[in-house]
């Protein structure tokens, strides 16, 4: 499908006859819809899905200059709802970046919740304030490092076509340097070379164009149009990336919003922890499906001290 700028977005649908509700999964920074592998197994039996790359990650294009902003991935999570799913109940799942493309829904198109989207969840997300997140890391040190980030991008978009080429080589290296900030335990050799691969994949031009806007964007004033629907929020409480501070903050904002904190799980959670993940989803879709509230969420999974899987 075409976005408002031009750009060509790739989509994926499957549709195994399992009901009227369709699931747009949305997913994060520097990753892509493969993220979603383990739900797009839980859900297809239990409703239409809708997995979508965002722009310059995965299959989707890319243009220059870049619209690389969370206003227009809004109105690319816009575009992506019109073409696959234009009739019929939604709910829209995001991790990370996705998470932000609903909210940016949410500014541009406030009349949908709760006429065609009937539901959402916001894994792992912030509506703003991510230039102080410190990572874990003493907050000098990690404005240094947030400058440092900004810096080097730029640098390396430069010579974007050696240094994609070069990441390609040592995905696993890099993704060892990142893996901690990503998961809060081990997690098996398949998860982390999906993880890699897709890392790897997304280009260099890509990266760098969007981590200014990750860093300054807020749309803080606009996430109460989720009140209108069911809305789930899930974080892994070992995340340093999008802190469970920031999850916290949605679920204040979100009238009637349910928070659920996943033990010993980070930013990665839902390759991290897929069954406690699905479950939360499984259970939102079926609410929704029948159109009534989600009943409360297993005990288990709604305390953030329980013992991860």
């Amino acid at each position: 499908m075409t976005a408002s700028d031009g750009v060509q977005l790739h989509a994926e649908i499957v549709d195994c006859g399992a009901g009227d509700v369709t699931v747009i999964f949305c997913h994060g920074y520097m990753i892509d819809s493969r993220s979603w592998h383990f739900q797009r197994a839980a859900l297809a039996d239990q409703a239409r899905l809708v997995l979508w790359d965002q722009r310059g990650h995965g299959r989707s294009g890319w243009a220059t200059p870049a619209n690389a902003t969370i206003d227009q991935v809004g109105q690319d999570l816009f575009a992506v709802m019109q073409a696959t799913a234009p009739h019929g109940p939604v709910v829209l799942v995001g991790h990370s970046m996705g998470g932000m493309a609903i909210l940016g829904l949410a500014e541009s198109h406030p009349e949908l919740f709760g006429d065609r989207i009937v539901g959402a969840t916001l894994i792992a997300t912030s509506a703003g304030g991510l230039s102080g997140v410190t990572l874990g890391l003493p907050e000098p040190a990690a404005r240094l490092l947030h400058q440092a980030v900004r810096t080097s991008l730029s640098l390396l978009r430069r010579q974007s076509h050696m240094v994609d080429t070069v990441r390609r080589v040592t995905s696993r290296t890099s993704f060892r340097l990142t893996q901690r900030y990503l998961f809060g335990s081990q997690v098996l050799q398949p998860v982390a070379e999906l993880t890699a691969r897709a890392m790897a994949s997304t280009p260099i031009a890509v990266i760098a164009e969007f981590f200014p806007e990750l860093d300054t964007f807020d749309k803080r004033t606009v996430v109460s149009a989720l009140g209108k629907v069911p809305t789930l929020i899930l974080v892994g409480d070992r995340d340093t990336i999008t802190p469970i501070s920031h999850s916290e903050a949605l679920a204040r904002e979100i009238l009637g919003a349910e928070l659920v904190a996943v033990a010993g799980a980070a930013h990665l959670l839902i390759l991290e922890s897929p069954q406690r993940v699905n479950e939360q989803l499984q259970r939102l879709v079926a609410g929704v499906a029948q159109h009534k509230t989600p009943p409360s969420p297993s005990e288990h999974a709604s305390r953030a001290t329980d013992a991860p899987t």
